[in-house]
């Protein structure tokens, strides 16, 4: 249904999956978002992810960061909640569990080896520092953000495959980026299968992911014929999750069934971007199984539940590039993520409130 349409008919399409704003609504029904990521180096990806699901529309998002960089985060915004659960290896409460040999001695492990064997000692402070308040959070949250800024830390990678597998069997959509997508491409047992899970590749991020599933891919992104059979490939291969695709154009695909976003963006790439995407999907892809949900009164249904989260990907994708065209038609070459933000309402506005996604 959906690959046939224009973008302005996509557009038109994706008012069914806003949500509206009624005074039936309590707290948390438009969506309690949890992006799981930051570590000491970095600790704007998470930020970013989290703001943008706020200034979308949703209503509670929560960030879950090593202890390091919760201060920091906080400092961004009173608006987010930021849960100091997370731990690397240079943490100091850590030696209290291991000695500074075995840190070490784990610090210099092969990211392989670190996934296929079993290590006691991390595995004991993950179940006893890291999931008991991880798992109270996410149990009443609708959907996870895994990956910004989360860094490699061999801790902090063991703890991130542990909670992805505790998001899966909540049964909730997770939106894998960045460095959660380096642990797939390393263990792609992972996710394989799980049908609510998005993967948000860039160009060198997909390559990785295709390569271990002998996947050849183009360097030019000019054959599109070339770049649907790769991306449709790569979803099969690791059992119809969605990948959406970023580069010149957006492809989103999930088995057989796929939509392109070719809506002017940013000639201006700037760290942060796919963090800002990351957190508008998480809202738009709960809001459309609140759609699919009935949690308000429609006409009619006219979307399926698969064809729902595939457009809410097309339209989270439409709404940043959007931003990212005003903000810079403002601020040209000294652009950043932070003047994207800045536009996504006036984005929003134009797409989805009035007849201005007619002029695209």
């Amino acid at each position: 249904m959906l690959r046939n349409k224009t973008q302005k008919e996509l557009l038109q399409l994706s008012r069914h999956i806003i949500q509206p704003l009624l005074p039936s609504f309590y707290k948390g029904q438009a969506g309690k978002v949890t992006v799981i990521g930051g570590c000491e180096d970095y600790t704007g990806a998470p930020f970013f992810g989290a703001h943008s699901a706020a200034l979308v529309g949703a209503d509670l998002s929560h960030v879950i960061c090593e202890k390091v960089a919760a201060p920091i985060i906080k400092s961004y915004s009173p608006d987010l909640m930021v849960h100091p659960y997370l731990y690397d290896l240079n943490n100091p409460e850590i030696k209290v569990d291991l000695s500074s040999q075995e840190i070490d001695q784990l610090l210099k492990l092969d990211y392989e080896d670190l996934l296929k064997n079993n290590y006691p000692s991390l595995n004991a402070i993950i179940e006893n520092k890291v999931l008991p308040k991880v798992l109270k959070l996410l149990d009443r949250t609708d959907i996870v953000v895994v990956g910004p800024g989360f860094g490699r830390d061999p801790l902090m990678l063991k703890s991130l495959a542990r909670i992805i597998e505790e998001v899966k069997v909540l049964n909730k959509h997770i939106i894998l980026d960045a460095d959660s997508l380096f642990l797939v491409s390393l263990n792609p047992a992972l996710i394989k299968n799980y049908p609510k899970a998005i993967l948000t590749p860039n160009v060198v991020e997909f390559q990785r992911l295709a390569s271990k599933f002998g996947i050849q891919t183009k360097i030019s992104e000019t054959d599109f014929s070339a770049l649907l059979d790769e991306t449709r490939r790569l979803s099969k291969s690791l059992g119809r999750v969605t990948i959406l695709r970023k580069g010149k154009q957006e492809l989103i695909v999930k088995n057989d069934d796929y939509v392109v976003n070719d809506i002017q963006g940013s000639n201006k790439r700037v760290g942060g971007q796919g963090d800002t995407l990351t957190g508008a999907l998480a809202t738009l892809v709960n809001w459309s199984n609140n759609y699919s949900d009935g949690l308000w009164d429609t006409d009619k249904k006219v979307l399926n539940r698969d064809e729902a989260n595939l457009l809410a990907c097309f339209t989270a994708s439409a709404l940043v590039r959007f931003s990212a065209h005003k903000a810079f038609k403002k601020y040209g070459r000294s652009m950043q993520t932070s003047n994207v933000h800045e536009f996504l309402k006036e984005a929003y506005d134009d797409l989805f409130e009035g007849e201005n996604y007619l002029k695209l």
